[in-house]
């Protein structure tokens, strides 16, 4: 009732497209332009981009943030500077309301929750949700913006989950010369080293380039861990003419680790080992993961007020490994775990396309802005993996464990000699999702363009096919979602906003009955308050929602197959604010509750009013960095932040949920910089906390699950402009 009574008191693009064929007097600026305008440097030693005001072009809508009828959070990359953050997997989810990573998987797999459900990941509008595990997490390197879409974003982007999606803008040529060098190291034995290049090839400026390359290394806090990490990242844009470019990119991202997961397990509870833990050994096959991604995009401003758009993309990612699992209690001897070495691998290809068109015009009075296009994905996965199947057991003590001795032949044994030796129908799994959509979306201008309408209408039709472990499914859909919006403007710095969306995402895999998995049906709805403050410095939303979602997908602890059964219901509040609240003072404020239960059990009605899984009911999140007014030694800053997460469910859903700890981390850092050098040393969770993620339990043998999560730990980063 506090948190909730504080975000009450709280509340106390620069556009890309268009030169409209009206008179400006009274149309806002983001209704005018005719081409796009990358977001201006301020040079003030004072000011950071903590609040973007504007989409990527990848979102499609020229709308301005401020006048889009949904809570969309844009989170700029000096943000992640600022924080010391080298990966999106890393605590970026701190930075919006409510969101949060399941901290299962631990480099190839954001994993993000958002509104009471698992949110769709995307990389420059490409829809990646996976069949299986994946896609890599996202490292800095590459990362120019993180934009959050809350709710159904089906026209900003690719296909999502109704609880939303998030989606990653990487770095391009600016045509603007730049030369960065960036540094870090820390706890653990870590060590990394960066390069951004900027610039152009010829004196006109036509052709442009960028280049990203990175390198890192780490040893982790748990026993036994260590991962390498390398990034390779060049792209190309050619303007054709003064309407018209081409961009071309290619990233290359690879990581080389040792655990696919930080997990701990035991019969005697959560969070109940010695924090540096480990049930597996420096003796297995590490997991290697690579990923590809090829980027073409055209942009053509066919007039002043029409642009069409098209992007062809191809990511192929991939990984493989050995890893120790432990699927029941030892019922002679508790001290003793049942280890099962599991070898895991996966395939992942996505091709996409997306082709639309922006256009404004007027019909009497009435100014529409329209948007059409269409999209096509076909995205397949193969997985190869012995988790049904291995039997020979590793065992270890918990009290007295002795490693190195367990597994030879160079990190692979027990059930089978190679990957090769894994029998075909029981191990494979080979997933197959086609679909097309064609979509169009009217916003319409009233009154002076304080109101604005939006109408959209999307068709898509889907086949998705899975050969799980032997048995064949298929499923065939042409679903129509259509979209309402409505945006009030109270003043040039404040809007009111309302929200109906429908969303459809499709499946592909074998349920626990044998049948096909069902397409993911989804309703929001949405009203929210949005407003800048101090002339644009810093900016507020207030969001309430109501999302109802059905053919919830879970898995069975039992039979670790798929069940699709249920419904859930998911209402909310959500507030967040960012920007620069005073000289030298930018800030990230953001709370969200979280209230996501089980609203229809076909199998088990003991489950109707339960939490979904790994809901957490409260989040708050807070971060500060202050530059001090410091007349001798300028450039000087401090910086503090921490996250709060109350009333945690488990990841599986019991009728009997055992209840988790809170989570509170503190983190806190200085640092100094000038206009060529930047230090910066951070330390997280100062207090050494011990924290745990991402719980659940198996009622069937009585085990205990959990992600350790690192005790107090620092890193210094330094920075060069060259």
């Amino acid at each position: 009732m506090v948190l909730k009574k504080v975000v009450i008191c709280l509340l106390v693009f620069i556009p890309w497209l268009v030169r409209a064929q009206t008179p400006s007097a009274e149309i806002p600026a983001d209704s005018v332009k005719a081409y796009h305008i990358q977001e201006v440097n301020v040079s003030s030693k004072y000011y950071k981009r903590y609040h973007p005001k504007q989409m990527s072009e990848v979102l499609r809508l020229e709308t301005s943030l401020l006048n889009l009828p949904q809570n969309i959070q844009v989170l700029d990359g000096e943000v992640f500077r600022d924080q010391v953050i080298s990966n999106l997997n890393e605590n970026v989810t701190r930075n919006v309301s409510g969101t949060f990573r399941e901290e299962l998987h631990n480099g190839i797999s954001p994993d993000i929750f958002s509104r009471g459900g698992y949110i769709s990941a995307q990389r420059n509008g490409v829809d990646l949700r996976p069949l299986g595990k994946g896609p890599i997490g996202d490292d800095v390197a590459i990362i120019d913006r993180v934009e959050f879409q809350k709710g159904p974003s089906s026209f900003m982007n690719a296909m999502s989950d109704p609880s939303g999606s998030f989606n990653i803008v990487t770095k391009k040529p600016t045509g603007e010369t730049r030369r960065q060098v960036d540094f870090l190291t820390g706890s653990f034995g870590l060590l990394r080293a960066a390069v951004d290049m900027d610039g152009k090839l010829d004196s006109a400026n036509n052709l442009q380039y960028r280049l990203n390359v990175m390198g890192m290394k780490t040893d982790g806090f748990l026993q036994h861990d260590r991962s390498n990490r390398l990034l390779f990242a060049p792209s190309l844009r050619y303007k054709l003419n003064k309407q018209s470019s081409l961009t071309v990119e290619y990233i290359y991202q690879q990581l080389n680790y040792l655990l696919l997961s930080e997990a701990q397990m035991s019969p005697y509870g959560f969070g109940t080992l010695p924090r540096d833990f480990t049930i597996t050994d420096p003796s297995i096959r590490p997991f290697v993961g690579n990923d590809h991604n090829v980027f073409l995009t055209y942009q053509n401003r066919i007039s002043h007020s029409w642009q069409l758009s098209t992007r062809l993309s191809y990511i192929n990612s991939g990984y493989n490994g050995t890893l120790f699992w432990v699927n029941g209690k030892n019922e002679a001897d508790e001290d003793i775990l049942d280890r099962n070495l599991i070898f895991d691998s996966n395939t992942y290809n996505v091709f996409s396309l997306q082709t639309y068109v922006n256009g404004r015009f007027k019909t009497g009075q009435i100014q529409h802005h329209m948007l059409t296009g269409l999209d096509v994905n076909n995205k397949s996965s193969r997985s190869l993996d012995s988790w049904g199947t291995a039997s020979a057991i590793y065992p270890l003590s918990i009290s007295n464990p002795t490693y190195s001795n367990a597994v030879m032949n160079n990190g692979v044994g027990g059930d089978f000699g190679s990957e090769n030796h894994l029998s075909t129908a029981e191990n494979r799994i080979h997933r197959q999702m086609f679909y097309a959509s064609l979509y169009a979306m009217d916003e319409m201008l009233f009154f002076k363009e304080r109101i604005r309408v939006s109408l959209g209408l999307r068709l898509t039709a889907s086949d998705g096919r899975s050969n799980d472990y032997g048995t064949e499914t298929e499923t065939k859909d042409v679903i129509l979602t259509p979209r309402f919006g409505l945006s009030y403007t109270v003043d040039t710095q404040t809007a009111l906003y309302f929200l109906h969306d429908q969303s459809y995402l499709p499946q592909s895999g074998m349920a626990a009955d044998g049948g096909s998995l069902k397409p993911l049906r989804g309703v929001n709805y949405e009203i929210g308050l949005k407003r800048d403050w101090m002339d644009g410095r810093w900016n507020s939303t207030l969001a309430v929602y109501h999302i109802q979602r059905n053919r919830l997908v879970t898995t069975d602890p039992t039979s670790n197959l798929i069940l699709q059964t249920g419904a859930s219901i998911s209402r909310g509040v959500e507030f967040d604010m960012k920007g620069q609240l005073a000289k030298g003072l930018h800030a990230v404020v953001n709370y969200a509750y979280t209230d996501s239960k089980i609203s229809a059990d076909e199998l088990n009605l003991e489950n109707i009013g339960l939490p979904t899984i790994n809901r957490v009911r409260h989040i708050q999140n807070t971060w500060l960095h202050y530059q001090l007014p410091l007349q001798r030694i300028k450039g000087v800053t401090i910086s503090a932040g921490y996250q709060w997460l109350s009333g945690r469910s488990e990841r599986i859903i019991y009728s009997d949920q055992v209840p988790l700890r809170d989570f509170f981390r503190l983190d806190l850092g200085a640092g100094w910089s000038n206009e060529k050098y930047r230090i910066n040393l951070m330390v997280n969770n100062v207090l050494d906390a011990k924290l745990y993620s991402t719980a659940w339990r198996n009622a069937t043998n009585d085990m205990f699950y959990w992600v350790q999560l690192p005790p107090i730990h620092a890193r210094l980063s330094l920075g060069m402009n060259l």
